[in-house]
């Protein structure tokens, strides 16, 4: 599965045409089954040196395409600590209020008259219910 996923990732990267490059959707269309073709023809190791050949004539066909296209992943991959660790400081107050108001929960609860005693009293009672003694 791991291996398949990189490969259709390569495949992906390789076939980077725009849609607005083409002027048909007939056009778009096979170029997508085209790309598709190879990453299935590659996974399953059929014809593997024609689909190399035909991935790397792609790949140096849209290289300024593909640069451009790692280099904004860079980009991202340096934004994404940074983001990661702003959310953290954001769920903080998240967490507490989620726990306050499970605790206020309890609160009420108990102020109401409920308690794990109650519960639990409860609980034995049902279960003596459930027994069926046979009559004899």
């Amino acid at each position: 599965m791991e291996r398949e996923r990189a490969v259709r990732e390569r495949v992906y990267r390789a076939f980077c045409t725009p849609r607005e490059s083409f002027s048909t959707i007939n056009e778009w269309n096979d170029y997508l089954e085209l790309r598709e073709d190879i990453a299935f023809n590659l996974v399953e190791g059929i014809d593997l040196g024609a689909m190399e050949a035909r991935l790397k004539q792609e790949e140096g066909k849209n290289a300024d395409i593909i640069a451009a296209n790692q280099a904004k992943e860079v980009e991202e991959e340096a934004e994404r600590p940074r983001e990661s660790a702003m959310d953290t400081r954001e769920d903080s107050p998240a967490e507490k209020a989620g726990d306050n108001l499970q605790r206020q929960k309890q609160l009420a609860l108990l102020a109401s008259g409920w308690s794990m005693e109650l519960v639990r009293k409860r609980a034995v009672q049902e279960a003596r219910d459930t027994f069926v003694i046979p009559a004899w």
